[in-house]
């Protein structure tokens, strides 16, 4: 696979976000070629910038998709408050530590759950990823000096 790397730093808005999956699948299609799982591909940006923009607490995220190797790897980073920085964590440890049938079977049970909080909070879209991808999800969060939460959330998808 030829190294290529989509990078973006700034605001994130719906706007923006519709422009950044244009980009993708274009910059997709002309690296990888016809394949039966672009759409997949896609929407691990898609759900990852979807989470950073609902529990963006300053506006500005750091987003990266690149091909390395064989693998996709998609960051965002953003801001975010005590309880989602937490709550992100804590998430996807208990993925993480989830069998794919785990993981199926929560991301049914979640799509039946009445539970959602103003900004969703149920987890489905990391759950998602998941069952997509087969792939451990990483996810860190640092206090800054000032004391905001920055949360960064990774993911590598084979291609093979």
């Amino acid at each position: 696979m030829t190294h290529n790397i989509v990078q973006y730093e700034g605001q994130l808005s719906s706007e923006v976000r519709i422009q950044l999956l244009d980009l993708l699948k274009v910059v997709s299609l002309a690296n990888l070629g016809q394949r039966n799982d672009l759409k997949k591909l896609c929407g691990i940006a898609l759900e990852l910038l979807d989470n950073a923009q609902r529990y963006n607490s300053a506006g500005e995220v750091s987003f990266e998709w690149r091909i390395e190797g064989n693998d996709l790897v998609v960051l965002i980073r953003n801001r975010a408050a005590r309880e989602d920085a937490e709550r992100l964590i804590q998430t996807v440890k208990d993925i993480n530590a989830m069998s794919p049938e785990q993981v199926t079977a929560a991301f049914r049970a979640q799509l039946t759950n009445e539970q959602f909080g103003a900004k969703g909070g149920a987890g489905l879209g990391m759950l998602q990823i998941a069952k997509k991808t087969g792939s451990k999800l990483e996810a860190s969060c640092h206090v800054t000096e000032a004391g905001e939460f920055v949360c960064t959330s990774r993911v590598a998808a084979p291609l093979s």
